[in-house]
Parts: structure tokens; C-alpha cells; sequence
């Protein structure tokens, strides 16, 4: 059983309650952000969080976390909550804005990945998916193409590290509740032209919570074997995994 965790986006959303579920449940939990005071209040709900201020693309910072998850009692899981939404048409996006995608979704997940490889032995690598990468949305398909390509990065670490003891995987959480949806459901569909779409899910009461998700995350984490961690390709929103650990109904409020 996973004794230790590395959470990266651990500030809010997914990443930060499922600091809370997993420290409720007696891991010790290092959560990463770019907002100190959002990590403190998380890190305040439990001795088992200790927060770490800094930004994942960052080498430097990058270090930090791993020293911080080294120090903690295996085996060891990293979990890739971080991420990147910017709205903006393709041919109209800044180079920076396409650069921050990737270096937030991609790079970012590639480089703590490697450097965390040698203290995930008998452990586990989770990344969170998206429906994004396989179907671009006008307006947020910079997105889609930083998902994909994480996607991409997950599987060939599995190839790649197939003779290692570290079970990867990732799963597909669908549309959740947080700071991120908010935001861009926010916007005109000038601004977003895909935002019926998304607002149409919302409609239908389709959307979850990242209290939920995280139960999800918690459950992969912790009580399913490493082979078919490894093995599945997750999807919050597929039934048959539901008895095994989801408490009432995936979508609050629905009947």
C-alpha cells in the first residue's frame, strides 16, 4: 500500500482533496502549488500535509519536491494534478501561452517523472486525463494538444519503464467542479467557442466534484493491485467500477 505521496496542484481542486482523502487515510502527503497561502490552509487540515510553494515547471523546485518525497517512508506515489488552460485560437495564440501549456502539461510531468522514477520502486505514477486531447474544442485546442501529448508521455513511460516496479496510469475524470471549469465557463462564447458544449453538460447536471474525483484518485491509489492500475484504462464515468468505491451518486444531486 502507497505510504507516501507527491501531489502536484495540490492548492485546490482534485489535488487538493485528494491531499485531504489520502491523509485521512494515513499517507503522508507532500502537496505542491504556486499559492502558498492555498497549500497552508490544505496543509493545515491534516499533520500528515506539508505544503511546498513553487512553480512545477521549475527545475530548482522540482528538486525541492523530490528531496521532500524522499524523505518520507516508501513506497511512494506521484500523482500529476497540475495543469494549464488558456483559451485563444490557434492561429491567434501568444507563444507564450502555447509554451506554458506544454511546460505546465507536458514537460513539467516528463522531467518530475524522471527525476522521481528511482523512489517510485514498488510504487505508483498517476496522470490525470481529459477527454480534451482526443476531441480539440475551437478556442482551447492548444489545451487538446498539451493533453494529447500528455497522454502520449504516460504511455511511453509505460513502455519505456516496463521493467521497472512502478505501475503507471492515468484516468479520465470527466467535467468536475473546479476553479479551472469555472473560469472558463465564465467566458462569452465569443471568447470560448465551444462553451455550449460544456455548459450543455452542466445543464444535465453532469459535472462532478473533486470531492468525488478524489475518492476515485484514492481508491486507484490505494486499494486496486498494481497490475490492473497498470492495466485499465480508467474512466471515472465507466459503471462497472462504481460498487467498489463510490458512495451514493457520481454526479450530486442526480438520482
Amino acid at each position: 500500500m502507497i505510504r507516501s505521496i507527491l501531489i502536484t496542484g495540490g492548492g485546490s481542486g482534485i489535488g487538493a482533496a485528494l491531499a485531504i482523502n489520502l491523509a485521512q487515510r494515513g499517507c503522508n502527503v507532500v502537496i505542491a502549488g504556486r499559492r502558498q497561502a492555498s497549500l497552508d490552509a490544505i496543509a493545515q487540515t491534516s499533520p500528515n500535509i506539508t505544503a511546498h510553494a513553487g512553480d512545477v515547471t521549475n527545475s530548482a523546485d522540482q528538486d525541492v519536491l523530490v528531496e521532500a518525497i524522499a524523505a518520507l517512508p516508501a513506497p511512494r506515489a506521484l500523482f500529476h494534478a497540475a495543469g494549464y488552460f488558456q483559451l485563444g485560437h490557434l492561429d491567434e495564440l501568444p507563444a507564450s501561452e502555447w509554451q506554458c501549456s506544454f511546460e505546465t502539461n507536458v514537460t513539467a510531468r516528463w522531467t518530475l517523472s524522471c527525476k522521481s522514477a528511482p523512489l517510485l520502486e514498488d510504487g505508483r505514477l498517476l496522470f490525470i486525463g481529459s477527454d480534451s486531447g482526443a476531441n480539440p474544442r475551437a478556442g482551447a485546442a492548444a489545451y487538446s494538444v498539451a493533453q494529447s501529448a500528455s497522454e502520449t508521455l504516460r504511455r511511453a513511460l509505460q513502455t519505456e519503464w516496463a521493467d521497472r516496479n512502478i505501475a503507471i496510469t492515468r484516468f479520465k475524470p470527466g467535467l468536475v467542479d473546479t476553479d479551472m471549469v469555472r473560469g472558463f465557463l465564465s467566458k462569452s462564447e465569443q471568447e470560448f467557442p465551444a462553451r455550449a458544449a460544456y455548459q450543455a453538460y452542466l445543464d444535465r447536471g453532469q459535472i462532478s466534484t473533486p470531492e468525488i474525483t478524489a475518492a476515485f484518485a484514492a481508491w486507484l491509489l490505494l486499494d486496486v493491485d498494481a497490475q490492473r492500475f497498470a492495466s485499465t484504462e480508467w474512466d471515472i464515468r465507466t459503471p462497472d467500477h462504481h460498487p467498489e468505491w463510490l458512495k451514493g451518486d457520481l454526479y450530486a444531486g442526480q438520482s
